[in-house]
């Protein structure tokens, strides 16, 4: 299609172009397009073409904090149980960090939200925290509430670090595909 006219970007006015999107044939510039595996496509299409994509509910987002939450406190415990033995902790948080994305992409079956990765991350950071620390709480204060002994049990243990560290960057990469 060879014209005597230019065309002119349809966001920028003053600004020639050539390109026109594939999918709704708008000229555009090269700023306001993006390259995909089909060709260019302006931004509107992409965008329209994206949110396709994510199709959790609320429901969804409610039931990755209820089973994160849950799943991570007990995993944080046993990483708290594992304590000094750190060389084995840098293989059981992705371990149990796998098993926990996989309970949650069952649960709310296999559906992907914009920011499901976001909630199961920082869940798995609160609950790995509040499990490591029950655990602490119960072993090193069983009778009485030792703030010192607490602290250093739970934040200066370098394999709760490890977990959380570890485990925290597997949930998020097993769940934000």
């Amino acid at each position: 299609m060879s014209t005597d006219a230019p065309m002119f970007c349809v966001n920028h006015p003053h600004t020639e172009t050539l390109l026109r999107c594939n999918k709704c044939g708008k000229p555009v510039c090269l700023k306001c397009v993006e390259w995909t595996p089909v060709g260019y496509r302006c931004k509107e299409c992409l965008n329209v073409q994206q949110a396709g994509y994510y199709t959790a509910t609320r429901l969804d987002y409610t039931l990755t904090a209820l089973i994160g939450a849950i799943t991570s406190a007990l995993a944080g415990a046993v990483a708290a149980w594992l304590g000094g033995l750190w060389l084995i902790t840098i293989f059981y948080a992705p371990a149990a960090a796998t098993g926990i994305a996989e309970i949650i992409r069952y649960a709310i079956g296999k559906r992907r939200g914009k920011y499901l990765a976001l909630v199961a991350c920082a869940v798995f950071i609160i609950g790995g925290f509040v499990g490591a620390g029950a655990l602490a709480r119960l072993t090193w204060s069983a009778f009485r509430f030792d703030l010192a002994r607490f602290a250093a049990r739970v934040f200066l243990d370098i394999g709760v670090w490890i977990f959380i560290a570890l485990g925290a960057s597997t949930v998020y990469a097993r769940l934000r595909s």
